[in-house]
């Protein structure tokens, strides 16, 4: 399941829909949330993620990790 969220993910990062987090935000330090182990679940319990985005949950599973999100977002 996870591979296929994956492929759609990056379906969706070639899309016109795609969204680059520093279009609205300072840069993420990835190397530094991927230490602590950062997923989606972790970046709403200390930043409110879910209450200012809206996730397609088909692909963007609470366990998506920081680097994961990195792969198809650009967040540096």
């Amino acid at each position: 399941m996870k591979y296929l969220a994956m492929i759609a993910a990056l379906a969706f990062a070639g899309s016109a829909f795609a969204v680059d987090c520093v279009d609205c935000h300072n840069t993420i330090n990835v190397e530094e949330h991927t230490e602590m182990e950062a997923n989606i679940a972790t970046c709403d319990d200390c930043h409110g993620f879910t209450d200012h985005h809206e996730l397609d949950t088909d692909i963007h599973t609470p366990d998506l990790t920081i680097a994961e999100c990195a792969d198809c977002h650009t967040v540096e």
